[in-house]
């Protein structure tokens, strides 16, 4: 018995289909970007006023899913990579600071399906970063200088990843990096970071 070039066409096929509709996803990439500001506030210690800025930052990850159960999919992020460049700062004396800071804080990611396209998750990490900071130079006339400093970071927060296709999602979420006080031009501990970008899937 003949077989039409069509049949041909959907056995040869077929099974390839089959096989990728039961294709595990284990990895993710993601690369996202958002903003990032401080407020006015005045050098601790000194009398001197420095003025906010609005920049951005962007933030770069891979992730490893370990454990798969029906109620929810754990992730470990190897090497999440955030920058922050919340740019310039003028001060009521000479000079200025120029803020940023590169954090590394490999962690974990709990993903929840909510739909089949849908998912909810929270993020939990800890590493280390190098910060900018305002100094006040000494002189004959005083003036606002930048140093940096490598701190330890501890990060929390969460998200939404949308599926558009197999391979590809729209991602946004929200973390704060906690660190120590006065670091990259932030008065407290707290470094919120809101972002939104894509991630791929494979």
């Amino acid at each position: 018995m003949k077989i039409s070039l069509l049949r041909l066409v959907v056995l040869v096929l077929l099974p390839g289909s089959l096989w990728a509709q039961h294709v595990v996803q284990n990895m993710d990439t993601s690369i996202l970007f958002g903003p990032t500001w401080y407020r006015p506030h005045t050098i601790p210690g000194t009398n001197v006023a420095l003025s906010g800025s609005t920049g951005y930052s962007q933030q770069i990850s891979y992730g490893y899913q370990v454990l798969r159960t029906p109620a929810g999919n754990l992730w470990i992020e190897l090497n999440p990579m955030t920058f922050f460049s919340p740019g310039a700062s003028t001060a009521n004396i000479k000079g200025s600071f120029s803020p940023g800071g590169f954090l590394i804080t490999p962690g974990v990611r709990y993903m929840v399906p909510v739909q089949s396209r849908l998912s909810l998750y929270a993020v939990a990490g800890g590493g280390v970063g190098t910060f900018d900071y305002p100094v006040v130079g000494a002189g004959d006339t005083p003036y606002v200088a930048t140093n940096d400093t490598w701190h330890g970071v501890f990060e929390f927060g969460g998200g939404i990843d949308i599926r558009l296709i197999r391979f590809l999602s729209v991602r946004a979420e929200c973390r704060d990096f906690v660190t120590g006080k006065g670091l990259d031009g932030v008065p407290g501990r707290h470094h919120l970071a809101p972002a939104i970008g894509i991630a791929t899937h494979f």
